[in-house]
């Protein structure tokens, strides 16, 4: 590479990286949408900058012209996603760049929607405006994972979570599990909540606990959906849980018609759907159902059986343990991670294999992201 080419990379890498920066200040309130950054560069010069606060809102670039003190004709638009070239909760921004009188325009990741993908970038180039793609392509990309397999698979990418003690257990024989974590692990949790669609918990979670599952600690616009696997309808009309915004339960045949009528009658969502071998609720047939509903990010809480299931079935995407220094010991203390002993019989290996993307300390705990294999 000459040197004048390995110049400009370093600068397009440079303004895609604070692109990168503004797009991740979506984190909490872009979803569904995927977050975006962009940022106006004009004789070397940042004279605008924006990014996806809200679903439903502007977007990012319009938000970066918006912003701009002085005119942005002649100016290069740096953008990390391309910019939308269709009507959907806003006008296309591709026309909003050629109206600007924008000259450039370098773009990170293309859309992940095949319908979409490319789309802009004719549109543009037609209206005389030099376009480039790829920059930082990778980083771009990672910055909407969850949407990004959304899109392509019509499923939510789902996260599992728990808080356990070093020596892998949730609770002692007694049921008691306050509380594992440290407080700046459990804010931390209701920070992972905020990033997502929607909280999903399993039946035993809630008549243990009775918790709330809604989003303290952090400021958003709007609180998760919270979605219950309960394949006998047992919840209690009195859960806090029933006074979201937004509840849906996910049962079977074997519910009773007149709780469910009800809950109807409180505006909670009943959803029948098919049993797997267990009797319990397909979860497979779930994630369609939630997937349908435009729900593209899922995060899984709760009890050993609920994450069992989903780890041996191969319906997560990542797992995030919160390990605190406490040895909670017994010999029917219970296990983070719960599936039938049976299962195990015919497997050839040893387990199911995940790949560690990060560690970091959250206060006395540990804090692992991994990802299956």
């Amino acid at each position: 590479m000459s040197n004048k080419k390995n110049a400009v990379k370093k600068t397009d890498d440079f303004f895609m990286s604070k692109a990168i920066k503004l797009a991740d200040k979506g984190i909490y309130n872009a979803h569904p949408n995927p977050m975006v950054g962009a940022l106006i560069v004009k004789n070397g010069r940042i004279i605008g900058k924006g990014y996806h606060k809200e679903y439903g809102k502007a977007h990012a670039e319009i938000n970066a012209i918006k912003s701009a003190k002085t005119s942005v004709k002649e100016a290069t638009l740096y953008i990390t996603l391309e910019p939308c070239s269709t009507y959907g909760k806003t006008p296309p921004c591709s026309d909003a760049i050629i109206q600007s009188g924008i000259k450039k325009v370098i773009i990170g990741a293309l859309d992940f929607n095949p319908a979409h993908r490319g789309k802009s970038l004719k549109i543009l180039t037609k209206a005389g405006i030099k376009v480039e793609a790829g920059v930082s392509e990778k980083l771009c990309e990672d910055i909407n994972y969850a949407f990004n397999k959304f899109i392509l698979q019509k499923i939510p990418y789902v996260t599992l979570k728990i808080s356990q003690s070093f020596d892998g257990r949730i609770a002692d024989f007694m049921g008691r599990s306050r509380w594992i974590s440290s407080l700046k692990s459990r804010i931390e949790t209701h920070k992972l909540r905020a990033e997502s669609d929607a909280v999903l918990v399993g039946i035993e979670t809630i008549i243990k606990d009775n918790p709330l599952l809604n989003v303290r600690h952090i400021k958003v616009k709007k609180q998760p959906i919270i979605v219950i696997v309960d394949s006998s309808l047992r919840i209690s009309l009195n859960a806090k849980v029933l006074e979201n915004e937004r509840v849906i339960i996910a049962t079977t045949k074997k519910a009773s018609k007149i709780k469910t009528a009800k809950l109807r009658k409180r505006d909670i969502e009943i959803m029948i759907l098919s049993k797997d071998n267990n009797g319990r609720v397909n979860l497979k047939a779930l994630l369609k159902e939630l997937g349908q509903m435009g729900i593209g990010h899922l995060f899984v809480e709760g009890g050993g059986r609920i994450l069992g299931s989903f780890v041996f079935q191969r319906l997560a995407d990542r797992f995030i343990g919160f390990f605190s220094p406490l040895i909670i010991g017994g010999e029917k203390s219970k296990n983070s991670v719960v599936w039938p002993d049976i299962l195990n019989k015919n497997r050839k290996n040893l387990g199911i294999k995940t790949h560690f993307k990060s560690i970091k300390q959250i206060g006395p705990d540990i804090m692992i992201e991994a990802e299956f294999l």
